[in-house]
């Protein structure tokens, strides 16, 4: 660790210097304010929270009380008691009638007497009698299956608070999730059971009562067993509170603060009046931390312009003495890289000035010596090629006029002008001017050109040639891939006497994440062995059969211009064919290979 702080820039020394002194002190502050309030916070927060638990506590219970007495009155409502009696006389239908519609009207107006009554059903003993509110439909003894008779029964008399269902029924037009107090309906008369009355209560109104809140906090109702019964995000209801928060939170009245694995969270309840269900609040502590961030960023604030400051003082300091030696470091660098074109500023006489000025006169005069090997070495390129090209086999000129020649004597002269005309393409592709530099589209006619005279010489040769199209307008160095099918033709095809194939393909391939142009020669002829494959690389004088512009020399060519990692690869095997593999960058502007001679 030493050795590293050692060799860094003395520039970001003195920094790192100047902010192990202060860093540590602002850190120190920050924490130990942070904790304070922090404790303070919670505090605060924690009697905030029993303070709203309580107000909410207490507007549900009213609410509930409201409604218990709401279905005390209706039970002894004496058009409920007529219309349930079973002893009404035939003779008085019309009545019954009139009894009938005035319970129906009772019970609309019961439901609209409070806003958090949402609908109403009574049902008699057996189940054969239905009668609800205006609001509702699709209500069959199926769908009121879902209210509890039994515990109506033994409640004797009391109500009976339903837990939150999804109403299989509708009202006004939709399915709810309801509460509903329950009670039975006793004759007057003689004491028995006559029916059930249900008043239900939308959970989506009742959660209105205590949803207005800016942090985010679940406020809800919870059964004994930590069921939620309603909460101000519908999407809570009906779970557990052990799923939601990881524990349970329905024992005791009080608040606390616990950690769910995820977060702290703060949790209040307070027991309902009714059937041991609790009203309970929480919200993530993080919530209730806004306001004392906001002291603990003031504070951090004051500690980094501190720090701020001690630096830029440390930087214009440092910047005096170190920036001549800086910017002769980065010139050396940026000269280790390859850019000689780089000088730095010579701004003073002392030690450190006349090493500069040494420093730029070396590189001029490497920069003076690179420019003369790279013209030595482009010339002799340049001269290698034009010999290149001046060394085309004459033997194939003479055997195509020889072919032409018999033609001539044997068939029309339309065969004989396809040959001439392929001849002479192919022979004003290969000089191509002088130009060295082709698009890839050019070399596919050039080898369409030289493959067409080729199967007509030798009748039973067939070749197929397909590129990318991608690769069209990708420019290469010419007389690139017709040696290698030269080579296919002569020392693979030519003595196969049928089925003989040559096959030229092109396209872009991925190497090392990088995409190179791959171009594939493969012949179905008699391959090679490996001690062949091996004399084709040792250049030996002796094996001038695979022709001057044979594999050894497109080898040397690339590894000229492209480098070492480009070239061609061979696979080979006696009896199953050649197949050469050719790869080059991908290069779509001229001057970019231009600038690689």
């Amino acid at each position: 660790m030493f050795q590293v702080f050692q060799d860094m820039p003395i520039r970001k020394k003195i920094q790192i210097i100047n902010v192990i002194i202060i860093l540590p002190s602002i850190v120190f502050l920050t924490i130990t304010l942070y904790q304070m309030t922090l404790h303070q916070a919670e505090e605060r927060a924690l009697r905030s929270s029993e303070q709203k638990i309580g107000h909410i506590t207490n507007t549900i219970n009213t609410l509930f009380n409201d409604i218990e007495n709401f279905s005390k009155l209706s039970i002894i409502n004496k058009t409920y008691q007529y219309v349930l009696m079973d002893t009404i006389e035939e003779n008085s239908e019309l009545q019954k009638l009139d009894d009938i519609q005035s319970m129906y009207a009772s019970l609309n107006a019961l439901v609209e007497s409070n806003p958090y009554i949402d609908s109403i059903v009574i049902q008699s003993t057996d189940g054969s009698k239905i009668y609800y509110s205006d609001n509702m439909s699709n209500v069959t003894h199926s769908s009121v299956n879902v209210y509890p008779k039994e515990q109506l029964i033994t409640a004797k008399g009391t109500a009976v608070w339903i837990e939150t269902f999804e109403s299989s029924f509708l009202v006004n037009d939709q399915h709810k999730n309801l509460l509903s107090i329950g009670r039975r309906i006793i004759n007057i008369n003689n004491g028995l059971l006559m029916g059930y009355i249900y008043i239900n209560i939308d959970e989506r109104k009742l959660s209105n009562l205590y949803s207005s809140d800016d942090l985010r906090s679940n406020i809800m109702i919870v059964n004994a067993e930590g069921r939620i019964l309603s909460a101000n995000d519908p999407e809570i209801v009906y779970r557990s509170t052990q799923d939601l928060f990881g524990r349970m939170i329905v024992d005791g009245n009080g608040s606390t603060i616990f950690n769910n694995g995820k977060m702290n969270i703060l949790v209040s309840s307070k027991v309902m009046d009714k059937n041991g269900w609790r009203a309970v609040y929480a919200v993530p502590t993080k919530e209730l931390m806004k306001d004392q961030w906001k002291i603990t960023l003031f504070i951090l604030g004051f500690g980094l312009t501190g720090l701020l400051l001690a630096l830029i003082l440390s930087i214009i300091f440092s910047k005096w003495i170190t920036n001549p030696i800086m910017q002769l470091s980065r010139a050396m660098t940026a000269v280790g890289d390859g850019k000689l074109h780089t000088r730095t500023i010579v701004a003073s006489n002392d030690e450190v000035g006349r090493l500069a000025y040494k420093f730029n006169e070396m590189v001029s005069r490497i920069q003076d010596l690179m420019h003369t090997i790279n013209y030595e070495e482009k010339q002799k390129r340049k001269l290698e090629l034009r010999l290149s090209y001046s060394q085309i086999k004459p033997h194939f000129l003479y055997n195509t006029l020889e072919m032409i020649r018999s033609m001539a004597l044997m068939k029309q002269a339309h065969d004989i002008g396809k040959v001439v005309k392929s001849l002479g393409d192919f022979y004003r592709m290969s000089l191509n001017r002088g130009q060295e530099l082709i698009p890839v589209s050019q070399e596919r006619k050039h080898l369409e050109s030289y493959l067409y005279i080729q199967t007509i010489r030798y009748h039973r040769m067939q070749y197929r040639i397909e590129f990318d199209s991608r690769i069209e307008g990708c420019w290469i160095p010419n007389m690139l891939l017709q040696p290698l099918v030269e080579n296919a033709v002569y020392h693979g095809l030519r003595d196969k006497q049928e089925g003989a194939l040559c096959e030229i393909t092109g396209g872009v391939e991925e190497t090392n994440g990088v995409e190179v142009l791959c171009f594939t020669v493969k012949d179905n002829g008699n391959g090679m062995s490996k001690e062949k494959l091996e004399r084709i690389w040792q250049h030996e004088p002796d094996h001038h059969d695979l022709s001057s512009f044979g594999i050894s020399n497109i080898q040397e060519r690339i590894r000229l211009r492209y480098g070492e990692p480009f070239g061609i690869t061979i696979f080979s095997k006696p009896g199953e064919g050649v197949e050469v593999q050719l790869r080059i960058p991908l290069v779509f502007e001229k001057t970019e290979l231009e600038e690689r001679m």
